[in-house]
This record gives C-alpha cells, structure tokens and sequence, in this order.
C-alpha cells in the first residue's frame, strides 16, 4: 500500500510555483455571464440588420407591383380590383416577411395603395416592425 502510495505522488503533476490555485466557481460562472453579454449584444446586432435588409427588400419588391399595376392600368385604362389580375403567383405579391401586401383602390379606382405591414404582420410598428407603404400613380 505505501508502495501505492508513493508512486501516485510521484506521478502526480507537481506545481512549480507555491500556492498557485485554478479558478474557482464564482470566476468562471463571471466569465461565462460576460461571455453570453458580449454575445447578446452582437446577436442583436446581426438581426436588426437582417430586418432592415428585410425591410429594403420589401421596398424593392413593392415598386416592382407598382410598376406592375401601371403597366395594368395603361393596357386596361383601368386599375386592376386585385393583384391577381395584375400576376397569378401567389409568391407575387407577398413581402419579404412571406405576408401578402396589401391593396386597395383609392378615389373612386384613380388611385391606389400597396401595403406591408412589416415583419410583425400587424398594423403600425417601428423599424422592421413598421408598415411600408407605397401609392400611386
């Protein structure tokens, strides 16, 4: 048994300087909360630029409708009642957030208005939350 004894302590990882000592609980659970913050905020960071990318895209994609129902318009002399005259797909008139944009005519069929309700999908709202509105002619 001391034989034992005598060879773990010289296997034993031996330290070189006296009273040196690892971290204790509380140092690596402070590490970690840091860690996760500094994490977060760039997080954050990564998805208010994906909902303004959305956002931009929305915008994009709602002066091609646009441009859509006046083409409509100048071959019908006449604004469409609904999208899907103006395009069958049902990916056409739907924004980046996969809502459908909304439309409707205005004094009397002389106008018109396209709608995005932002990533929300609900009325109002701020940033990529917001409602997108395009009108024409």
């Amino acid at each position: 048994m001391n034989n034992l004894v005598r060879y773990f302590r010289q296997v034993a990882p031996q330290s070189s300087i006296k009273g040196q000592r690892g971290l204790t609980l509380i140092e690596i659970i402070i590490v970690l909360v840091i860690i996760g913050l500094a994490t977060g905020m760039l997080m954050k960071g990564v998805f208010k630029g994906a909902g303004e990318a959305r956002k931009g895209l929305t915008e994009t994609k709602m002066n091609e409708i646009k441009s859509s129902v006046l083409l409509y318009q100048m071959r019908n002399n006449s604004f469409p009642q609904d999208l899907n005259a103006v395009d069958s797909d049902p990916d056409f008139s739907k924004d980046a957030w996969g809502h459908p944009v909304q439309y409707r005519l205005m004094d009397g069929g002389r106008s018109y208005e396209l709608k995005s309700l932002g990533g929300d999908g609900r009325e109002g709202g701020t940033g990529g939350d917001g409602d997108i509105v395009v009108k024409g002619p």
